[in-house]
């Protein structure tokens, strides 16, 4: 029983930077926790881009993960999230409204999670969705994408 229980322990942090390769085009920071017991991941995300009118959309992720192995040595992790607005709810504020989410994540990580491609989707201010695909995926060391 003890063994079952050490092998249900692990959680890391993990951090990307999702597309931004080209000039103009949007970069994705994520900085996610990743829970292997149930296969979880939630986090945080901050799309920008350097265009007019400048991108700045904020989002709170949570999702999960799973392994695509389609022969013995070629796997890869597809990690699938949803994103909400970051809401700062006043203590003792009741429920507070419905909120519809403001991105979708789907990326495709080497066995190592240190990086792979991703499609994403944002609504922008107007609420307009927007879709990019094929970004690059690229680890990074968390302290790196605060305050960047």
């Amino acid at each position: 029983m003890a063994k079952k229980a050490e092998s249900m322990v692990g959680l890391f942090h993990v951090c990307y930077k999702v597309g931004g390769d080209k000039p103009g085009a949007p970069l994705f920071k994520v900085s996610l926790a990743v829970f292997t017991p149930h296969k979880t991941v939630s986090g945080i995300g901050h799309i920008t881009q350097a265009v007019r009118p400048p991108l700045n959309i904020a989002t709170n992720l949570h999702g999960g993960y799973t392994y695509m192995c389609v022969m013995p040595k070629n796997c890869h992790i597809l990690v699938t999230a949803t994103g909400y607005p970051i809401i700062h709810w006043p203590p003792f504020g009741g429920i507070g409204p419905v909120i519809p989410h403001n991105v979708e994540l789907r990326m495709v990580l080497e066995e190592n999670w240190k990086s792979g491609t991703a499609n994403y989707k944002y609504c922008d201010a107007k609420g307009v969705w927007h879709e990019v695909t094929n970004a690059p995926v690229k680890s990074v060391i968390c302290n790196s994408i605060i305050g960047e």
